[in-house]
């Protein structure tokens, strides 16, 4: 569903019914004021200030009125005769989702598909601003056109508005082509709500396909098309339970809840319109939001669908996170255990373990260090002890150890550390040699008589460099 406005201005007095049900006759709604008032030129050059005119055209103008259609529908409203028509007027609501170039594209299209046939003459004007309620862009198109066809000939102004002479075109007024003349009479409307759908829906898919709408507090992916259809005939086609959301009245809309009067009489009544307001604008959203659930309800299950798996996928990624912590804090256990017949290694690993999690001072440092010290200076009898597996897993816990000692100097414990860190990466070295070794016997066994053999034949005195 989408706005789509018909009306017509014309010449003479209309008959106006106020709520207490009187009548009342008044002059009936111009052209030329509808003119201005779209192009917001003359005396509503400063009406609406909060919206923005995005475009304004006119096209098709005769001679007398080529580049000033301000003229053309003053001479309408002045020559064309009494209770003629002088304007067809339509407001049609854009698409908010499509770019301002890509509105003014859809414009042009449906201008073209209104006025070229007959070459009426026209204006058009995009006028957007901020919606009351949900403080959305709110894009609407104002197109007036006069059902007078402009051809070939030069007319004056009130030429132009006389009677057409279909003996002698140019003698008489330009030919006057209303929907009745077409064949078409009321039925004009509904045609043309189907033709904007039609040209809209082909915008849309070109530029926008798709759009987010929120249903019980999701956003939904769903196809972004339009209908003519009134909400009875769209439930009755599509099987939906579409229900009718009312327009609130724009004396209430533009309320101020921000509004203080000095007398509490006018306090209190106007704090009961604001609470009318709210009432009125709270309605209209539980209408929309039911009425997106019926047309979208199918694209609403799949996204909880969707939203299920994903936090099935992540409740899975974290019981296997904490199965492989569980897993980590096994195995550290089972190699501290294992670590413990490798002389006194363990108890420096525990110690050092118990250490890290306290606020250390300076000589806290100096002290761990020290022990750590001691310790890897004896280290290397503990190693011809130890098998394959046993010594990668002490490389690992070395080399843990020298990141710790590495990151200490960093922070400015240079000098404390650069010993320990020489005896440490020795011990490292050692270590990783003897795993080498284990994995390679035959070419470590090699490289061992190589050097016996270079140290035996090299009897010359080392350079000093």
């Amino acid at each position: 569903m989408y706005y789509f406005d018909y009306g017509y201005t014309a010449k003479g007095s209309t008959t106006v019914k106020s709520k207490s049900g009187s009548t009342r006759v008044k002059k009936a709604p111009s052209c030329k004021n509808r003119f201005h008032y779209i192009t917001r030129t003359a005396h509503y050059c400063q009406h609406k200030a909060h919206e923005v005119i995005e475009y304004v055209k006119s096209g098709n103008m005769p001679s007398f009125s080529q580049s000033r259609p301000d003229l053309f529908w003053q001479a309408a409203h002045d020559h064309e005769r009494k209770n003629g028509r002088t304007a067809t007027s339509l407001v049609i609501a854009l698409p908010k989702e499509l770019t301002v170039e890509q509105r003014i594209e859809l414009t042009e299209a449906l201008v073209k598909q209104f006025t070229d046939a007959f070459n009426f003459p026209y204006t058009v004007a995009i006028h957007n601003h901020k919606g009351e309620i949900g403080g959305q862009d709110q894009p609407h198109l104002h197109i007036m056109y006069c059902e007078r066809s402009v051809d070939e000939h030069n007319r004056t102004a009130e030429q132009f508005f006389s009677r057409y002479n279909e003996k002698n075109p140019a003698k008489g007024g330009a030919q006057k082509i209303t929907a009745d003349v077409r064949g078409k009479g009321k039925t004009i409307i509904n045609e043309m709500r189907v033709e904007t759908e039609i040209i809209i829906n082909e915008y849309l898919e070109r530029y926008a396909p798709t759009k987010i709408v929120n249903i019980k507090g999701i956003d939904v992916e769903v196809a972004n098309t339009v209908s003519c259809l009134h909400h009875e005939d769209y439930n009755r086609i599509n099987g939906t339970n579409l229900k009718p959301v009312p327009m609130i009245q724009k004396s209430l809309l533009r309320l101020d809840p921000n509004l203080k009067f000095d007398d509490e009489e006018k306090n209190k009544a106007y704090q009961v319109k604001l609470v009318e307001r709210q009432r009125a604008i709270n309605e209209v959203n539980q209408l929309r939001e039911y009425n997106y659930f019926e047309m979208y309800q199918q694209q609403y299950r799949a996204k909880l669908k969707v939203l299920e798996k994903e936090k099935q996928a992540k409740k899975q990624a974290e019981q296997a996170e904490q199965a492989s912590q569980r897993k980590v804090i096994a195995d550290s256990t089972s190699l501290t255990k294992h670590l413990k017949y490798i002389n006194s290694y363990a108890d420096d690993i525990i110690l050092w373990s118990k250490k890290q999690d306290e606020a250390w001072s300076k000589k806290d440092y100096r002290q761990a260090i020290a022990y750590m010290s001691n310790k890897y200076s004896s280290f290397y009898m503990t190693l011809d002890k130890q098998n394959l597996q046993q010594l990668e897993q002490t490389a690992e816990l070395i080399h843990n150890d020298k990141c710790l000692l590495d990151a200490l100097r960093r922070t400015g414990y240079e000098s404390m550390t650069r010993d320990t860190i020489m005896i440490v990466n020795n011990v490292l070295t050692s270590t990783e040699r003897k795993i080498e070794g284990l994995k390679n016997p035959i070419l470590d066994k090699t490289t061992e008589n190589d050097k016996n053999r270079d140290y035996q034949n090299d009897n010359n005195p080392t350079p000093d460099f």
